[in-house]
């Protein structure tokens, strides 16, 4: 099974789920749902400048949200989105946790579509789960992957300390910041942080993060009546023939030309993982050279498993901007076989990016 990238309201039918007795969760309105509870964040200056684009999401029908801190804090002006396309210029800001880079944020609603909240202490590991991000306040991306570990902060890099975060396989919008991540029942469990610099995405647990409407104090942004989406908005003027890293997925794959290959369980072995790529049948029409210096890799491929399961994952991403571009898992019985598995599901998703057009034999 492996989780892929979909833009545009586009989902794929969970398969995890099925695999782990659970009744298979209709997808689609998973989505919808979710996609319905969250927010676009516009943050700026009094002048109508925008400084930032964050996703928050509805807890509770009367207008509370959560956010991330860093994407409000110090803001003059702050306007909220629905997905319904209703606009709020008046917000206020509840309480903030700065530990945790989460923020509560009030607009003056009723009857709000909102998420329940799931205690991640009831999700088993290896469960299914579905993030929902955007990162320019443009196109909303829904991606699929499994829960594969609660971990303390510290064990992230970049994340801080003293408290947990719920790490997961499926992938977020190239720059997003904020989100929903949900579990197999469209159920709140982690509002999405993360990455900056991660190796794969990660969340605050809902239930750590709840009491912040009550934390106060009650601070009111200015009007965010004058903030607008100025699409491929950018702080550097671009000099002429200078270079522009791309943040599209498919595009950061189309023009790779090495790949490392890293592993976080003595399960899969790294030269296992290589074996298993160049064994591919579509493996030498990608033109991909598997490097053994990360320093010269354009694309990382880090394989792990989930502990005391049989679920193997990989996380794609790209090694200058550290974008997560795909993840996916396996269950198999040992390292071998997940070797295998895995490296047919990353194959498949290279080639379907760097393909073109038919080849034509001579």
């Amino acid at each position: 099974m492996k989780a892929l990238i979909v833009a545009s309201f586009t989902v794929f039918t969970l398969c995890a789920a099925a695999q782990e007795g659970l009744p298979a969760p209709d997808s689609k309105a998973i989505y919808e749902h979710t996609k319905a509870a969250c927010v676009l964040i516009l943050s700026g200056e009094a002048t109508g400048r925008v400084t930032s684009i964050s996703t928050g999401v509805v807890i509770s029908r009367d207008g509370v949200i959560l956010a991330p801190l860093h994407a409000v804090k110090g803001a003059a002006a702050v306007q909220i989105r629905l997905a319904n396309g209703d606009i709020f210029d008046q917000v206020i800001l509840l309480g903030a946790d700065e530990r945790r880079d989460v923020a509560a944020l009030k607009i003056s609603a009723g009857a709000l579509p909102a998420l329940t909240p799931a205690a991640s202490a009831n999700i088993t590991m290896g469960s299914p789960v579905y993030a929902v991000t955007n990162s320019s306040g443009l196109t909303w991306l829904t991606t699929e992957g499994i829960l594969f570990a609660i971990s303390p902060a510290e064990e992230i890099h970049g994340a801080g300390s003293g408290f947990r975060l719920l790490q997961f396989t499926a992938a977020v919008a190239p720059g997003a910041s904020g989100g929903a991540l949900v579990d197999h029942s469209g159920a709140l469990i982690g509002i999405i942080t993360g990455p900056k610099g991660a190796a794969s995405p990660f969340a605050v647990p809902i239930e750590n993060i709840l009491g912040l409407p009550e934390a106060g104090p009650r601070t009111a942004f200015g009007s965010g009546a004058s903030l607008q989406i100025i699409a491929q908005q950018t702080e550097t003027v671009q000099q002429p023939g200078a270079a522009v890293a791309s943040t599209n997925p498919r595009q950061i794959i189309k023009n790779a030309k090495t790949v490392y290959v890293h592993s976080k369980t003595m399960f899969i072995t790294v030269e296992a993982m290589d074996q298993a790529l160049t064994q591919q049948q579509e493996w030498p029409d990608l033109g991909l050279t598997i490097v053994q210096d990360p320093s010269t890799a354009d694309l990382l491929i880090e394989v792990s498993r989930v502990k005391f399961t049989n679920v193997h994952t990989f996380v794609l991403s790209d090694r200058k901007t550290s974008i997560v571009l795909n993840s996916g898992n396996e269950i198999a019985i040992n390292g071998a076989i997940a070797s295998r598995s895995l490296a047919k599901d990353i194959v498949a998703i290279l080639f379907a990016a760097r393909q073109t057009a038919p080849a034509i034999k001579p």
